[in-house]
């Protein structure tokens, strides 16, 4: 994945994700757009902290923060649907999805299973272009 600045003026430091070289290649330009997208949410939290962002830098957050939620969202709905997550209980779909009871878990589960698979949940198994 690049690591080179989005301007060759910036002075960035870099954050390192750590991926096994096998990883990063069936990610390919996938593992990038992710990239990209969480450093828009990093630096939309640093403007945030530092209490100085303009309505266009606002707006390029919560589009970066939005398209990363989106995607993310995807990987986890299409990881419930695969056969193996069958094999996961309720109790422990609750403590996966960070929820309280395993009711609420196993009402998600179904509720996402009686949906369509979406584009997204597509393009998170690799089965879209």
């Amino acid at each position: 994945m690049s690591t080179d600045p989005a301007h060759p003026d910036d002075h960035q430091e870099q954050l390192l994700v750590p991926l096994a070289a096998e990883d990063v290649a069936v990610l390919g330009s996938d593992g990038e757009q992710l990239a990209s997208l969480l450093a828009a949410s990093l630096h939309g939290l640093a403007l945030l902290r530092r209490g100085r962002a303009s309505a266009a830098e606002l707006a390029a957050a919560i589009d970066g923060t939005t398209g990363l939620l989106e995607r993310l969202e995807a990987v986890r709905d299409a990881s419930l649907r695969q056969p193996a997550a069958k094999d996961i209980s309720h109790a422990e779909l609750a403590a996966a999805m960070h929820l309280e009871s395993r009711a609420t878990a196993q009402s998600r589960r179904r509720t996402l299973l009686n949906r369509p698979v979406s584009d997204l949940e597509r393009w998170a198994t690799g089965s879209s272009s």
